[in-house]
């Protein structure tokens, strides 16, 4: 068994010795030792698969422990969050929130607690797509002509580039955008790429 700690911050400016320091008096009141840290920084909203955490998720063999301060260490958005849980308990190892000293794994409330993590994360994705909805509702009554324009240098993306900067905004993963509509996240990938766009903070 081999026991991992991730530790997580958003910019330079943040230090992640408090969740270290969290992890390794729960770690020690529970014999999880010895402990081997990833410790990353990189924003949330950046999928874990493009983050030192993929590859922490793939060292993972059955009965290893993951310690993790808090959930937002794992992502911002519910879904990524859920997919990081799947692929955990494909791995038949557990995973450890420390600061509510919550432990998923294979037993029976661990299922139903990732049950309900599912049922939350289609309520979300219910919500975006109404809001995606709305937002396409509200370009359509602007006059904003919906769908692919003529043209070789027009994306089919043009009519949702307001949408795309708000869902950057609130901090919605690549992934998620891509999958509200309806494209190859590749695509949607080039697409921000192509027109340099960035989270705007509105704080």
């Amino acid at each position: 068994m081999a026991v991992y700690g991730y530790l997580r911050v958003s910019t330079k400016d943040q230090n992640s010795q408090y969740q270290k320091n969290a992890i390794l008096n729960y770690a020690n009141e529970n014999n999880y030792v010895p402990i081997t840290f990833v410790d990353e920084t990189m924003s949330g909203a950046k999928s874990y698969k493009n983050r030192e955490l993929g590859d922490l998720l793939n060292k993972l063999s059955s009965e290893d422990i993951l310690l993790v301060n808090e959930f937002s260490r794992l992502g911002r958005s519910l879904l990524d969050i859920l997919e990081i849980i799947k692929v955990i308990n494909e791995h038949e190892a557990k995973l450890i929130i420390v600061r509510d000293k919550l432990i998923i794994g294979d037993d029976m409330n661990s299922k139903l607690l990732t049950t309900l993590f599912g049922i939350v994360s289609e309520i979300e994705r219910d919500l975006l797509k109404s809001r995606v909805k709305e937002g396409l509702e509200a370009a359509k009554a602007r006059g904003v002509k919906l769908g692919r324009k003529p043209g070789p240098a027009k994306s089919k993306l043009d009519p949702y580039k307001g949408l795309i900067q708000e869902y950057l905004n609130k901090e919605i993963s690549k992934a998620s955008i891509a999958k509200l509509l309806g494209v190859h996240r590749q695509t949607l990938y080039s697409y921000i790429k192509k027109y340099k766009m960035v989270k705007n903070d509105l704080s």
